[in-house]
């Protein structure tokens, strides 16, 4: 493994988990930070020891060479600070999700880190929980037969906490291709500046319908009265998978050839480290992350579309042509 020297965007409490993340991984130096906010930017600084601090992240990519940019921004920002970043000569950049607020700017941020040879990955670190990488082994090797649906629900909204929820359902089956989405959503109180996610609106609750090339199903849940669990179901032809049951284990299984539930071992993972240390592998492999650019599009797109359907009342299919915000449009 080489040296790498990181700079980062953005100095909030996603920041400060990159760094800690960063930290148990050697050959690799937190060196400077951008923060527009001053009184931030000089405590991270002081905290994790940084040898130069800016408030504009243009400056620090300028002024600094870097080998890793990580993108800790509001959602908004995404956009510029990549595609800046990817033309400053980084090897890789990690962006926080989502990994933008449309589909037009997540395909810019696309083409301006393959145009300069960069790896882009998004911030989907739960591709690293345990449990969830086991569930996926356990549909892999048909333990509950052919998988038919999937089913994830949490709190807040669809491009908060549903971007997680939207990525893990493509993970569990296996990154397939969507071949369509039928979506609805509730915008009651017209929210903006929501929880975590201040420049975005937002929307009360949102239930999509997603339909694979392969044939499986998903449905995914967010809001006021979706349940408020982060909770995955995977259903097969023989059985069923539980993923982090609520005052339960976080894994079990139950299909035709067990006698009950089954509570499987699982290993032990830092899914923040390792989604850093997969960057770093990336790029010395030469090869995309697990959680690349092209798989955020993927799964914004799921998103984009739910919002679509609603909004024009019919099926989306896939690829879809609406390149802005269908929320924002409704808002409006």
């Amino acid at each position: 493994m080489g040296n790498y020297k990181v700079g980062i965007i953005g100095c909030g409490g996603i920041a400060r988990d990159h760094v800690r993340a960063y930290s148990k991984i050697p050959n690799v130096e937190i060196i400077t930070g951008a923060e527009v906010d001053s009184e931030r930017r000089e405590k991270f600084a002081e905290d994790y020891n940084l040898k130069t601090s800016y408030e504009s992240y243009d400056e620090m990519l300028d002024k600094e060479s870097l080998d890793l940019v990580n993108v800790c921004t509001w959602p908004k920002t995404h956009y510029d600070a990549v595609c800046k970043a990817a033309c400053s000569g980084v090897k890789g950049i990690m962006c926080e999700k989502p990994m933008a607020t449309n589909l037009d700017e997540a395909d810019k941020m696309l083409e301006a880190c393959r145009e300069n040879n960069v790896r882009l990955a998004i911030g989907h670190h739960h591709r690293f929980d345990p449990q969830l990488v086991k569930a996926k082994e356990l549909i892999n090797e048909k333990v509950i037969g052919e998988l038919v649906l999937l089913w994830g629900h949490c709190s807040l909204d669809l491009l908060n906490n549903g971007s997680h929820v939207v990525d893990m359902i493509n993970f569990l089956n296996n990154d397939q291709e969507a071949k369509w989405v039928m979506g609805q959503i509730d915008t009651r109180n017209k929210r903006k500046g929501y929880v975590n996610h201040p420049d975005m609106v937002a929307e009360d609750m949102a239930l999509g319908r997603i339909f694979y090339k392969n044939g499986v199903r998903a449905t995914v849940e967010l809001g006021e009265f979706a349940p408020q669990t982060w909770q995955f179901h995977a259903v097969g032809t023989d059985g069923i998978i539980d993923v982090n049951v609520p005052d339960g284990p976080s894994l079990r299984y139950m299909s035709t050839d067990t006698n009950g539930w089954v509570v499987p071992e699982l290993e032990s993972c830092d899914p923040r480290n390792a989604e850093m240390v997969e960057l770093i592998k990336a790029i010395e492999e030469d090869r995309e992350h697990i959680s690349s650019g092209k798989v955020g599009r993927n799964g914004l797109e799921i998103i984009m579309a739910v919002f679509e359907s609603s909004r024009s009342r019919r099926l989306v299919e896939l690829p879809m042509d609406v390149k802005d915000n269908p929320l924002e449009n409704m808002m409006k």
